[in-house]
């Protein structure tokens, strides 16, 4: 009974592991680049966390042209959550975005010659858990 008991324990831990760890779902799509002069524009932007019901996004910018460009997010209806011109050649921000049933996230950096575009797929869920204790 023993071996069984411990069998159950084991299985149920893994199955708690594993929702908590798949409790929220953020996908990542590859960041696309194009040449800003003889530099190459990077952008870095990443999910950090949730807090409350915001989205914390982190965003890092190099190599813009000094032209300036236009960063623009957009859920996954087309509607602009912020639009927001950058006119020096690096840039870096925290993001905080209301959750609100978004559930994509479409980060746009527009330039003169330069092109930066990547993608959040956001889900949850919510799995319940029975437990069976012996009296």
């Amino acid at each position: 009974m023993k071996s069984l008991h411990s069998f159950i324990t084991r299985t149920v831990c893994l199955l708690v592991l594993a929702t908590v760890s798949n409790l929220f779902s953020f996908t990542q799509a590859q960041v696309t680049t194009a040449y800003a002069g003889a530099k190459t524009a990077t952008g870095d932007i990443r999910f950090i966390k949730t807090e409350d019901n915001l989205l914390v996004f982190d965003l890092q910018l190099n190599n813009l042209p000094s032209s300036g460009a236009l960063l623009r997010i957009t859920d996954g209806d087309n509607n602009v959550i912020l639009e927001q011109r950058i006119s020096s050649e690096t840039y870096g921000i925290r993001y905080k975005i209301e959750k609100a049933d978004i559930r994509q996230l479409h980060f746009e950096i527009l330039g003169k010659k330069v092109f930066i575009n990547q993608s959040f797929n956001i889900g949850s869920k919510v799995e319940e858990r029975t437990e069976v204790t012996r009296v």
